[in-house]
């Protein structure tokens, strides 16, 4: 009986691999500009760069750059020399260190998420960064920051022990992996008009008005100094407040324009791929990025909807696995994300992250003893507001009337917002899962099997024992949710099921 014989892509990897010398030479430049680029304004503010070119000299200034520049290469080369990997079987050895050398070692089974990203400085070059994260979290994650291409599939080959092919006509881009093994279906591939309604309808507004927010100062003081010898008599309204109006239509406009950019960025191109038991997403427009998502790994299933997304039934999917529901940047650009689809395509890719599932079983409310919680909260909060203007303008700086008007517009805002609010809250159990949804104006609904419930907490205060309702905490192994104020009957049967079913899958 003759030995087994190695497929070509384990032969690629089995032996020692090193990183590309193109990509030392790249990550060197990418490091020293990041580096320029942190500490430019602390040269050049205030005439700090100014002041040290003329106390220390341009020559002298020259030469120290060159001397940093050759130990920085010099480093690079000994980090190069240091830097090897290998395939042992399903097992990754990276071996790396500059003065201390160490050694990583992931086995197949404890992989959580893969990732390749393709800049656009590495194209050329045909070299991608490749990253694995196990289900320890981000701080176990550990990237090879520059290999070839087929070097990247075969690691994802055996690691995941399978590749992929896509059946539609797309197979003819190189970016969507085609590997000559086993097929993959496409399920979802974003049009330029759903990626547009994405940017408009996603939360990228609220971050990009946040990053923006330290440019308010300095834009009021331009405005302050500039804005008095400007003629703008001739195209301005007279209306102040039809200017006042207009201005907040351009800079709605302009964080409407950039969030649209911002899609087509990060999501331009994007293909779901389905290959059985990962789902793998391509998508990028300059720097080209590849993640897989293993089913045996995944926790929760969100469906979200901003305000507007629901108005215009749009909204995104968002694929939890274990600790993805940490905060941070990093997290962030790591998630499963499916962006751009509508509430019928929401429903159809729902169901096939999780087979079985049907979504036809309506949500139940809680009980409406929440939406009376609710309204007291705001209605205390709208009467503090109410006193502190009262108090800045003096009892007399409005009519009566006014007071009353105000008095009773926040009584009626509070009230419909509770409303809302509990209106939005629902659940559902159906075929083995769970589904809880959460919300105001933007609602997400979370969908999750009850065997991946890690533990099921009671919560009881003084009021909710005199009403008769408690709150449900379910905690998974990606984040916690929360059912408040369920009838307190209802809350004890459906945490016993709940445990029940948690049980009898672990006997399974």
């Amino acid at each position: 009986m003759s030995p087994v014989q190695p497929s070509p892509s384990e032969r690629l990897v089995s032996g020692w691999q090193r990183l590309s010398p193109w990509a030392v030479g790249l990550l060197l430049i990418s490091a020293g500009a990041s580096l320029v680029r942190q500490h430019m304004p602390l040269l050049l503010g205030a005439g700090a760069g100014l002041a040290m070119v003329e106390q220390v000299g341009l020559r002298e200034l020259a030469l120290g750059g060159m001397l940093l520049l050759l130990v920085a290469g010099m480093l690079s080369l000994l980090y190069y020399r240091r830097f090897r990997f290998r395939l042992e079987g399903d097992v990754l050895i990276v071996q790396k260190g500059l003065f201390e050398h160490r050694e990583f070692k992931v086995a197949a089974r404890h992989v959580q998420h893969i990732a390749l990203h393709q800049p656009a400085y590495m194209r050329p070059f045909g070299l991608v960064l490749w990253e694995v994260e196990t289900l320890a979290g981000e701080a176990s994650s550990i990237q090879l920051p520059g290999i070839r291409r087929g070097v990247a599939q075969a690691l994802g080959h055996g690691l995941r022990g399978l590749k992929w092919d896509i059946k539609e006509p797309v197979a003819a881009d190189s970016d969507r992996g085609q590997a000559g093994g086993r097929e993959a279906v496409l399920r979802f591939a974003i049009t330029p008009g759903a990626l547009i309604l994405h940017g408009l309808t996603s939360r990228s507004i609220y971050v990009i008005a946040a990053m923006l927010s330290p440019l308010i100062r300095p834009l009021e003081r331009w405005i302050h100094d500039r804005l008095p010898q400007l003629d703008l008599q001739a195209w301005l309204p007279e209306s102040t407040l039809l200017a006042i109006g207009l201005g907040v239509l351009g800079l709605m406009a302009m964080l409407a324009l950039l969030a649209v950019l911002a899609a087509w960025w990060r999501f331009h191109g994007y293909a779901l791929l389905d290959d059985g038991e990962r789902q793998v997403q391509v998508s990028g427009l300059f720097s080209r990025q590849e993640q897989a998502l293993s089913l045996s790994r995944l926790q929760v299933v969100e469906w979200a909807q901003t305000g507007l997304g629901r108005l215009l039934g749009r909204g995104y999917l968002v694929c939890h696995q274990f600790g993805a529901m940490s905060g941070g940047g990093a997290a962030e650009s790591r998630r499963f994300l499916v962006p751009g689809l509508t509430t019928e395509q929401g429903r159809e890719l729902t169901t096939v992250l999780w087979p079985g599932l049907s979504l036809d079983q309506p949500l139940a409310r809680v009980d409406v003893i929440y939406r009376r919680v609710i309204f007291l909260r705001l209605l205390l909060g709208s009467s503090l507001l109410l006193l502190i203007v009262l108090g800045a303008v003096g009892p007399g700086g409005l009519h009566p009337a006014a007071w009353g008007v105000g008095a009773a517009a926040l009584m009626v805002a509070s009230a419909g917002v509770a409303q809302l609010r509990w209106m939005a809250m629902g659940w559902a159990q159906e075929e083995g899962h769970m589904r809880i949804r959460q919300g105001l104006w933007g609602q997400r609904t979370s969908i999750f099997p009850l065997q991946n419930l890690i533990s099921v907490v009671i919560q009881q205060n003084w009021l909710q024992r005199r009403r008769g309702v408690a709150s449900l905490q379910l905690d998974l192994a990606n984040g916690r949710l929360r059912l408040p104020y369920l009838p307190e009957r209802v809350a004890w049967e459906l945490a016993n099921r709940l445990l029940a079913s948690v049980e009898s899958d672990q006997v399974a």
